[in-house]
């Protein structure tokens, strides 16, 4: 059975059963046992017989700032378990942290019945990877690329992510655009800036050094940081773009408490769309993800390789990403006018 039919039969949703079975929080212990009773039930046997194979995912996290029970990470595990029993494979599901000797650590799985490899490679670089080369399975990279690498990889669009909020924050009057940038090193936070850089010249506007803030990627870290920030700047832009939505939280809070009105005084625009997002006050306005599109491409790539045998070349997958518009930014534009 499904995670998807056991999700409708019990009205939970699958990363929910997903959870669950990988023995994760917020699933309460009875619903837990129905889920185990369901996915495990005697007929199922038959069920594993039919299967083409396995597929191990791989949640590689190098300092584990960034991955964590979000709604991202929840989303790609459980589409990618979905999509991937739906076209007959079963999915290995292990969490590696720099804390544990790899060696040890991927002794535990038998390599040999593993069809292809799939890595949430969000926090890695391309030496984490190398470590997973050497079992000559096919490999899909997702929501990371390694320039000069030939890896199929999976990832979001961020640098127009950006883009598109620049021009957002333009289009409201704002002039004074500024840019909040992770401490933890990423190439996602990396292209989100150059997103920004690109996104101020296409309107044409100036980049000043003043307007580039750095805070730790955590929502506490943040606030943190941002109060200090606060404290040492005399002017703060009028529009802030933030790294992502766990910063802008923080960086929020931060505001709030120096008596700064969001939107009025400082407006923020982030990347992640996370559903808290839509809860905070204000609303955040925030780029929007297509995390399951992200899960079911990488999968899709993966059988390409697997059934179809195309695996003399590679793909690099940008999937495309919206703003959703909110309340955390205010209209300039018309007192601009007024002027």
């Amino acid at each position: 059975m499904t995670n998807k039919e056991i999700a409708e039969i019990l009205n939970i949703t699958p990363a929910a059963v997903s959870m669950a079975l990988h023995n994760k929080g917020g699933v309460s212990s009875a619903k837990k046992k129905q889920i185990l009773q369901l996915k495990y039930k005697s007929d199922d046997v038959k069920v594993k017989t039919e299967k083409k194979g396995t597929l191990l995912f791989a949640i590689h996290k190098r300092n584990g700032n960034v991955i964590s029970e979000t709604h991202f990470f929840i989303t790609i595990m459980a589409t990618i378990q979905e999509f991937a029993e739906e076209k007959g494979y079963y999915v290995d599901i292990i969490h590696y942290d720099q804390k544990m000797d790899f060696n040890e650590f991927i002794s535990r799985i038998d390599m040999d019945t593993i069809s292809g490899i799939l890595i949430l490679a969000t926090e890695m670089t391309s030496a984490d990877v190398t470590l997973y080369k050497k079992f000559n399975k096919p490999l899909v990279i997702i929501d990371n690329w390694f320039p000069g690498e030939q890896y199929n990889c999976v990832l979001m669009d961020n640098e127009d992510g950006m883009r598109q909020a620049v021009r957002y924050a333009y289009e409201m009057g704002h002039r004074r655009i500024g840019f909040v940038r992770s401490k933890t090193p990423l190439n996602n936070f990396t292209e989100r800036f150059n997103g920004y850089l690109r996104g101020m010249r296409e309107v044409g506007l100036p980049v000043y050094k003043k307007n580039i803030f750095y805070t730790k990627c955590t929502s506490d870290g943040a606030y943190e940081d941002m109060t200090e920030i606060i404290k040492n700047t005399k002017e703060l832009p009028t529009c802030l773009l933030v790294s992502n939505d766990i910063m802008a939280m923080g960086i929020m809070n931060a505001l709030k408490y120096a008596h700064y009105n969001v939107p009025k005084d400082v407006s923020i625009i982030s990347f992640d769309n996370m559903p808290v997002a839509k809860y905070f006050n204000p609303a955040i306005t925030s780029v929007n993800i297509h995390d399951e599109k992200i899960g079911i491409i990488a999968v899709r790539r993966m059988l390409e390789i697997l059934e179809d045998d195309e695996k003399d070349y590679f793909v690099h997958n940008l999937v495309g990403v919206t703003l959703e518009i909110r309340e955390s930014v205010y209209d300039l534009s018309l007192q601009n006018n007024m002027k």
